[in-house]
């Protein structure tokens, strides 16, 4: 391979890998502050909150769980963002995200003393970044 191929496969290697890299920090920034303000916090999940983060389908997921366990309806079940866990410490905190590459990212969070994990899957849809799916 020639040098000047060799550079330009290089760069557009390094290209990809900062388009990844800026797509991980917004992905990251939008986890970040879902949990804090949606999650972990004090801030009401409405429906304009709901549409903001997640898609259609995950939202109606979020909907059908809510009115699976609540009879009155009209909400979501952020809960499964979290542990599970009811009782504990004072702690509610994002540990670490890891970007696994597909668009999955590994939410390590602690819940009140109870550490755990969640997988988000995201999608960009005419730019915006939203959540789909959630293991």
């Amino acid at each position: 391979m020639s040098s000047s191929a060799e550079e330009s496969s290089s760069s557009a290697v390094e290209s990809s890998s900062s388009i990844s890299n800026a797509l991980d920090a917004k992905v990251f920034e939008k986890i970040l502050t879902f949990y804090t303000n949606y999650i972990f916090g004090d801030e009401f999940a409405s429906d304009s909150v709901i549409a903001k983060y997640c898609t259609k389908e995950l939202a109606q997921e979020l909907s059908k769980a809510y009115n699976d366990e609540f009879s009155d309806g009209g909400g979501y079940a952020v809960w499964k963002f979290r542990s599970g866990a009811q009782d504990g410490e004072d702690i509610h905190e994002i540990e670490k995200i890891e970007s696994l590459g597909d668009g999955k990212y590994l939410v390590h969070y602690n819940d009140m003393g109870n550490k755990g994990t969640h997988t988000i899957t995201i999608v960009q849809q005419n730019g915006d970044i939203f959540f789909d799916k959630l293991d």
